[in-house]
Formats: C-alpha cells, structure tokens, sequence
C-alpha cells in the first residue's frame, strides 16, 4: 500500500542522469531515487515547492509521487489494513484502460514528477494485466521510477520474465513477520507457506532480487522479531524496510491494540525498530503528504492522501480535468493552507490521523 512513515532501509542504490550545461537544477535532474535515498529528492522538492507555494499560493506544478488505483480489492483481511471495513461501505470496481493512459500520457510529461506507483489501498496483483500496464507505462515514461507494493500471494501467477519485462524498478513485498505463527495474526487471509514460496521464486532470479525490497510495519504482536526478519533477509543481500505503523487517517479499527509501546522500560527495543518508532519530522514541520503526492482512484477520483482510506477529501477527477488542474485547484490548496496552519480538525480526513496527532 502507498504510505508516508518513517522507513529504515539497510541499503541503497543510486541512479544517475546528465544534465544539461547551465541547466537550473531541479528535482527532476537529481536522479538519486527517492526510494534509495528517499530524504534527498524529497527534501529538494519540499523546499522548491513551499517557497512557490509562501510566494504565489500555488505548487509545483506536478508531484513528485503519483500513486494509481488501478482496482480497488485485496484478497487479505490483513490487521494492520482498513480495507475489510471500508471496502464494505464504498464503491469499488476496476479502471479503464483509456483513463489509466490518459494519466499516464500527462505524466510522461511531467518535468517534477520522479515516482509512479501502480498500488493504492489495494492488492495490484489481483489486475491480472497489472505488469502490462506497467510495459506501458515505462515505455511512456522510461525516465521515471515504477513501484508495485504487494501482499506477494498472487506473485505465482506471473512469471519472472513477465516482471522483468514490464520494465519495474522496485517490488516491494510486504511481510511483516518472520514466522508462520506471527504472520498469520498480522497478515489475515494469505497463505504463509505460498507467500514465501513466491518470494523464493522471486528472489532466484538475479534481476529481480536487485529489484526486490521486503517490509515489516512494526506492531505490538511483530515487535519481537521484526528486527530479526530483518537481519536474516538483509544478511542475504535483499534490501529490507522497516515502517512505522500508522491509523490510516483514524480508520484502522483496533489502532490502540496494535500500535506498539515504546516507552516500555521492561522491553529491550533493537535500534533498527527504534528508530523507526522514533518521531519524523514531519511531527515538527506537520503534514506534507499533499504537497507531494497525488492519488488517483479507480473511478478518476483524486483523494487527498494516501491514508484517506475512507474518502472523505475528494479533491476532483481525472475523467473530468487533467492531473495539473486537480493539483493546483483552489480546493487542493486551500487545504494546503490549514495544513500549514495545521488546523487539522477543520478536515475530516485528518482529523484523527496519527501522522499528525
């Protein structure tokens, strides 16, 4: 799933691209992926952002992230998801192909626009022409940066080279867990033995192990032996991250039973959990999500936040206006404004979010 916590990553990989002589630098030049060294370009365009947006009342004019719904179901009842109680409650259903291309052709020409990802409160694996639609993405956009997040249960039902071929730049699986017992009670619904039968598969290919990330969200019932997942996959080469667990805009049921608690004296926490539990900054500088990242639903319509698992901030569609018109429109940035003036409880979608509380 598309998230914003703090993540600890065992280790990086830089990508490079010229520039032009005498060119302005901008985020788009600085190719270290954010995914890599995910503070640099972030920072680079946070800061060129806030200083157009203090001076004329607008952003850039694109995000650096893009994060595409391209169906809306999930095949898990994980936890740590709000999914199997939202999903009851709202529409879902699958894109068409023309809206997907149509967004994809306006993002091939946007200069600030570094990542794309093809997940979003969802299971991508369960749109079975996920990677073809991915082939068309990068061959629009080579120059950007492709990421599937996913649950790893459907993984058998492509094949290493139809993967490879899309063009991705990183999968991410998420785990959660080291052992059957602890994985069952986080990730609800999937199959331990075939989940890490896919991985295997996965990572046997040497082109994709290089592509490959495995995460752990940190909860009460994995806090044990997070660190040790991590340490046994790192200690094979495979890159690991570890994330802070978040209430998804307040609609994670049973939030306050899952979050872990830190500040036990009792408890020995490993440093890599730690300082994944630690604050970011952004509880010092509030909320920057909006600024940019941009997420585009099934349907066209464009939600405010990633977290936003309940819909409350529509902010326009992608049918109807074009992904520059939704990003600088006068409800995207009057929300920008109580965001930095982080008035959270005047929006429902942030009111009871703990990226902010």
């Amino acid at each position: 799933m598309a998230g914003a916590s703090p993540i600890v990553y065992n280790r990086a990989r830089s990508r490079t691209r010229p520039e032009q002589p005498g060119a302005p630098a901008t985020p788009q030049m600085v190719r270290i992926n954010e995914y890599c060294f995910p503070h640099i370009p972030l920072y680079l365009y946070l800061a060129a952002t806030y200083t157009r947006f203090l001076a004329v009342g607008r952003c850039l004019d694109m995000p650096l992230r893009l994060n595409i719904q391209t169906q809306s179901f999930c095949n898990a009842r994980c936890a740590i998801c709000p999914y199997p109680v939202v999903s009851q409650g709202l529409d879902q259903g699958a894109m068409e192909w023309d809206l997907f291309a149509r967004i994809v052709d306006e993002a091939a020409s946007a200069r600030f626009l570094l990542t794309v990802r093809l997940d979003l409160q969802n299971e991508p694996l369960l749109n079975k022409e996920i990677f073809g639609w991915a082939k068309y993405l990068k061959s629009a956009s080579p120059n950007k940066y492709y990421i599937i997040a996913t649950n790893g249960e459907l993984l058998d039902r492509f094949s290493p080279s139809d993967i490879r071929e899309s063009g991705l730049d990183l999968l991410v699986i998420s785990l959660n867990a080291h052992s059957k017992e602890v994985y069952e009670t986080v990730n609800c619904g999937l199959d331990y033995d075939r989940v890490m039968q896919n991985v295997s598969r996965v990572l046997s290919d040497p082109q994709l192990r290089q592509r490959t990330r495995l995460n752990f969200v940190v909860t009460e019932q994995n806090m044990h032996e997070v660190d040790q997942a991590a340490r046994y996959w790192d200690s094979r080469g495979i890159r690991t991250a570890v994330k802070r667990l978040q209430n998804r805009a307040g609609s994670l049921d049973g939030y306050e039973t899952l979050r872990p608690q830190p500040g036990d004296p009792a408890r020995h926490i490993p440093p890599r959990i730690e300082r994944a539990l630690r604050s970011s900054p952004r509880d010092v500088t509030g909320c920057s999500l909006p600024f940019y990242q941009m997420n585009v639903l099934f349907n066209g319509d464009v939600i405010l936040c990633c977290h936003d698992w309940n819909r409350t901030a529509v902010v326009g569609n992608a049918r109807h206006s074009s992904l520059r018109e939704i990003w600088n429109s006068g409800r995207m940035n009057e929300i920008r404004r109580l965001l930095l003036r982080r008035s959270y409880d005047q929006m429902d979608s942030c009111r009871e979010c703990s990226i902010v509380r």
